[in-house]
Order: C-alpha cells, then structure tokens, then sequence
C-alpha cells in the first residue's frame, strides 16, 4: 500500500514542470471552482515572497485547468510576505499585506458570451508556500434565464432592492486550507453582464453574474436591454442569496420591450429603438444642439451649444436661463443628455458631429475670463491645467471640446476652414478659432477623428452605418456650407455666389459679413418625413450686397417638408418668405437662448405660409412673451415655450410624435404629447 500511495505521488510530482523558485509559476484551478478553464493569454496577479504586484501571463492550452505562466512584469517594492499570493485577473489595484490580507477588485461591467462567466470575472485568489498556486473562487454566480421568443440582449444589469454590495474594492483572508473569506461592506449596488455580440434569447443564453457571497433579503431588479433603445425593467420579489463558489440559477420571466411611442406625461421618456428616427433639441438655454438617431442606431449630434452665461432680463442680459441651473455647463448638459438616449450600439461614440458654423452658441464660447463661468482648461493631452496656453496646443472646456472629450467623435463636419470665406467673426473670433484648431489636433490624435467639409449635392458622407440595406428610403444630403450651395442637379454645386475666399478675406470689414450665412444647411428624409436644418442662415443686407441672401438659392432647391428647426432661432433677418413659402413646415422648432427669440415678423412669415403650423421653442423670456400676445401672437397658444424638444417618427416614415421633456432635472419626464401627425 506505501508503494502505491508512493508511486501516485511520483506520477503526479512529474505531471507538474519543474519550476525554479522566483521563475515561472504553475496555476491550477481548483476542482469546485466555478471557472472551466483558463482562458488564453490569462493574467494573474502574483506576490513572489517579497516581491510587489508582478504581471504573469498563461502559456498553456486555452481552456486547460493546469498550466504554466510567465512573468510579463515584475514588480518588487520590498514587502515581505509570509508566502506566496495569485489574484486572477492581474488587476494592478491588487495588493496584500504582509499578513497576507487581500485587498481585490470586482468590475461594474462584465463582457462577454451567454452561458458562462464574463472574462476576467470569475476572481479567484490563491496561497502557496511554493511555485504552485491553487486557485479558488471567492465569487459565486447568479445565472438568469429569460423567455421571450426572439427578442434579443445586448446588455443585462441587476441591483438588490436592498442596496446589496456587489462590486467595487474589498478584502480576502486565506485560511490554511487555502480557502478565501472574501468581505465587500462598501462599493456599487449594481451590476452589469455586456455580451460581446447581441444574442436571441433562447435556450443556453443564460446570463452569469459574477458576486460575492450576498443575500437578497428584498429580492432585486433586473434590466434588460437589446442594443437599439430597447429596455424592459423585470423585478424578482423572492429572497436570493448566492454563497461562494455555488451557480444559483433562477428564470427571471419574460422579457417584453416597450413601444418609444408609449410615453406617459410624467414618466421618462421611452429610449428610442431600432427603425425609429430620433431628432432631440437638447435644452441647456446656452444656444442650440440637436441630437440624431437614425433607424439603425447612426448618431448625429449638430452644434454643442456653449454661449457665454448673461442670464438677466433687459438690454445687457439673455433673458434666458441656463437649464437645469447655472451649476451646470451646456456641455456637461449635452453629455448627460447623450448618456442616457444614446443607443447601445453607439458605443458611447458620436458617429458625426456636425458644427453649423463658427459662432459660441453653437460650437461653444472662448474668453480668457474662463473662470467666471467655472470653465475649465487642458493642454495638449487633455490633462487638465489652471491656466490655457493656446499656442501650446491647449484648449478650453466648452461646447464641443467639453462634449468631444466625453464622447469620442468619428467624424466632424463643418463649413470649411474660417479663412475659406473668412466672416467678420474672423478677427474677433481668434481665440475661439485657434481653440477649435486646437480640440481638433487633440481628438485627431487621441480618438482618430476624421474632419471633413460638409458635402454639398451628396448623400453619401452622412449614411447609415449599421444596417444601410434595410432603411433604403433614408438620407441626408448637404444643402449648403461655407457660401456655396446645391444648384438641384446630381451633385453640381454653385461655387461663386458669395466672393471668393480671397476676395472676402481681403474686404473684411468693408464686406462686414456675418458669419451665419456659411452655416451648413442639409435636409433629411425617411420615408415621407421630411425635415429641414438650416443653422443660422440669414438674408439680412441684401440689399447692398445681394449674395447676403444665402437663403435665396436654398429656396430655389427644397420643397415641402413636415417639420424643421428655425434658423437662426427665429429672429428678424432670416426665414425669409421664400424660403418658408418653399418649406411649409406643419412643425417647427426654435431653439431660444435670448429674448428677442422668436420675433413676431419671422412668425408672421411661418403663418403666412402654414396656417396651422404648431410652434415649439426651447425657451422664451418673460418679456418677449408680453411682447408676442399684444403682437397677436400669443406665446399660450403655441405647443411649448420650454424644455427638450424631441421630434420621434416611427418606422417607416409614415407617421411621427413630438415630446416635450421637462428641462428641470436629468430625469427628462414627458411634459407633454402632440401628434401623431401624418407624413404628407
């Protein structure tokens, strides 16, 4: 019998490499552990006796239970340690104490397939007085199981109702067994599994949460989302509790998604979902944005308002307010507005971004006084500095560059560079100029984003970039940009109806041209929707100069359209009536960040040509209301003088909803509901 148990332990002393003490390391996963296998190009966290934090990558066979690991990085800071300590996943936040106490990390998201555990999810810690580390879980798994025939998941979260502790930083103890007592008392109460790829639900698509050891006294909440805008909220009022290294399976029901036109006044607004056009007038009272998502999940996001803060009534002040409140910047509003109606799919990316043209209000304001406005300022890399140095490549937070820093961009579009058709703004705009050159160089380099002028005649630069083939009835096509417009005919563009750029940059202040009529102008069409955007095109001073009517051409390429944004918000110099003759718009929107937004002329005009236009502005002064009721237009009557302005169509084009969401707070309740309105 001693040669028996002698020779098994000689067989499995040989089925292990020899390693050298402080070399390589030789990791197995323990026979209960929930892990199958390793996963290729593991990493581990090792502590080599009085060794720190030290990379060791796998250089076995993918899914094994046994094999070697290899120092990627070493790191010795001098701690001496009772033993040696493997934490999987190398997570550089690890540490243990020289009473070999761990100090771990769970992740708030975990990715990847249905049907076993996310990568890098599954912690497991081990302790060896040699190169040999078992390891074993300190974690156990909630699987759920859903029905719903062929809907799909992209993205699954769960919370405990009792505000249960389920990610963040803790602490594991090893007894001499080798066996972990993890404790987590602080850190998130949620947590989320992100499949690599959207999946049908069905049988095997089961999702694995990776937890501490926790009860659900209160039961918990299950949100399920699909990828393109799709969610339901599922709830499990039974108690749960998952011990370590125990797979608790349990079917959470089924799940159903929500039409985004059932919306309730009151409640959030319903996310938009695939086959949907979106186009959002996000409200933060500083100018314009307007954010778009096409029916495969494309974003567009055009302007990223950031006008300098005047908010009082009378000759010196806007008349208009900052959205929540002045604690927060129009591009910290733009960020948290995309953060919670971007789609799944978008990756936390804008697709394009388009800036109109070059003035604060829509592309955010520039002046050294930045601090005034709680503005703040980074160099070159994006790292944050107390004072700006322009020539060295830095830039101020606002507008675009804060919303760009947040949300990496793919594309820009603009009119062109300032001094193609250089506008009065040219000389005072300087620091905004070199601020916007200045963003452009830092996303370029950090996020690759690609800068190109709008293309006038074409709808082949703004196209869907998900699913083409299904939407074939959906386009954007450039209108205008930098002075040059659509002649109408394929993709022929007229060149020379405003001066050249030698000519406008050589008569700037006798010329004196407003930098609006460079804006870029494109229409979009899906279905028999169709919308029009015009920036701040204007057509004031014709009269001396006629080329400063921009709209004039414009009107002579566009035809009927459901509904658009007023450009230039409405005032006196623009909308002209041959242009709105032209459009006929049954809706319109306004984006107001002044008090003379909208004037009574241009509404007249609107009215003239669509007598039973409905009216939405973003906000209105208390003075101009006053101003518009004696005028005959009473400001009662229109369908919304505040908030976010979201103009929803559903698929196919046929018909489409207008919601006002309340701008008070982030949680974007529907004020109101119009429609639906037919598509003529």
């Amino acid at each position: 019998m001693k040669k028996k148990i002698l020779l098994l332990l000689l067989l499995a002393a040989a089925c292990k490499p020899e390693i050298k003490p402080g070399g390589d390391f030789f990791g197995t996963i323990a026979e209960e552990s929930i892990a199958s296998g390793w996963e290729q190009d593991a990493r581990i966290s090792v502590f080599d006796g009085n060794s720190g934090n030290s990379e060791y990558i796998y250089e076995g066979e993918a899914s094994a239970r046994s094999g070697k690991f290899t120092a990627k990085k070493l790191n010795s800071d001098g701690i001496t340690l009772p033993g040696r300590y493997g934490v999987y996943p190398y997570m550089s936040s690890t540490i243990v104490t020289n009473s070999g106490l761990m100090y771990v990390e769970l992740p708030q998201v975990q990715e990847g397939a249905p049907g076993k555990p996310g990568r890098g999810s599954a912690v497991m810690v081990a302790s060896s007085s040699d190169n040999n580390l078992e390891f074993k879980d300190i974690c156990g798994a909630l699987v759920l199981r859903f029905t719903g025939g062929e809907e799909t998941i992209s993205r699954v979260t769960i919370s405990g109702l009792g505000n249960e502790v389920l990610t963040g930083k803790g602490t594991v103890s090893i007894d001499a067994d080798g066996n972990p007592s993890p404790k987590f008392t602080s850190g998130g109460s949620t947590v989320s599994f992100k499949c690599t790829n959207i999946v049908e639900i069905g049988a095997g698509k089961e999702i694995w949460f990776m937890m501490p050891p926790v009860t659900f006294s209160n039961g918990l909440s299950v949100k399920v989302e699909n990828g393109y805008g799709k969610e339901c909220e599922l709830s499990i009022s039974t108690p749960v509790s998952v011990a370590r290294g125990e797979i608790k399976h349990i079917t959470a029901g089924e799940v159903k998604y929500s039409s985004p036109d059932k919306a309730t006044v009151g409640e959030p607004l319903p996310l938009w979902q695939e086959g949907w056009l979106d186009i959002h007038s996000i409200n933060g009272g500083r100018g314009e944005s307007f954010y778009y998502i096409f029916p495969d999940g494309t974003t567009m996001l055009v302007d990223a308002a950031g006008g300098n803060d005047f908010e009082i009534e009378g000759p010196d002040g806007s008349g208009i307010f900052s959205r929540p409140s002045q604690q927060y910047s129009s591009g910290n509003v733009i960020v948290r507005y995309l953060g919670r109606f971007a789609p799944e799919i978008a990756g936390g990316k804008i697709d394009y971004m388009m800036i109109s043209h070059y003035h604060s209000d829509h592309m955010g304001g520039y002046t050294s006084g930045f601090a005034k406005y709680g503005w703040r300022v980074v160099d070159r890399n994006g790292t944050i500095t107390p004072a700006i140095n322009l020539d060295a490549g830095g830039f101020l937070l606002n507008g675009l560059p804060e919303v760009g820093m947040s949300c990496p961009i793919v594309k820009l579009i603009d009119r062109g560079d300032w001094d193609n058709r250089a506008s009065s703004a040219w000389e005072s705009g300087k620091g905004r100029r070199q601020n916007y050159y200045n963003f452009i160089d830092w996303t370029t380099r950090v996020n690759g984003t690609v800068r190109e002028k709008l293309a006038i005649g074409h709808t082949d630069q703004i196209v869907l970039k998900h699913d083409a083939a299904s939407y074939p009835k959906f386009t954007v096509r450039g209108i205008a940009a930098g002075g040059d417009v659509w002649t109408g005919s394929g993709t022929n563009v007229n060149t020379t109806y405003v001066p050249s750029a030698a000519d406008c940059l050589a008569n700037l202040s006798t010329y004196d041209i407003n930098e609006n009529i460079f804006s870029c102008v494109f229409t979009l069409s899906y279905g028999k929707f169709d919308w029009f955007a015009g920036g701040d095109i204007q057509y004031n001073d014709y009269t001396k100069y006629s080329w400063k009517d921009i709209e004039k051409p414009i009107s002579k390429v566009v035809s009927k359209v459901e509904a658009m944004k007023a450009n230039h918000h409405c005032t006196n110099n623009t909308n002209s009536t041959a242009l709105v003759s032209a459009l006929k718009p049954d809706n319109l929107i306004v984006g107001v960040w002044t008090q003379n937004h909208p004037t009574e002329a241009t509404l007249k005009r609107f009215f003239t040509a669509s007598p039973d236009l409905r009216v939405f502005t973003t906000n209105m002064s208390e003075n101009l209301k006053t101003t518009l009721k004696y005028a005959g237009y009473y400001p009662s009557r229109f369908d919304a003088t505040g908030g976010h302005i979201v103009l929803r169509v559903q698929p196919g084009g046929d018909s489409y909803w207008i919601y006002v969401l309340d701008d008070s707070d982030f949680e974007y309740r529907v004020a109101s509901i119009h429609g639906p309105f037919e598509c003529k």
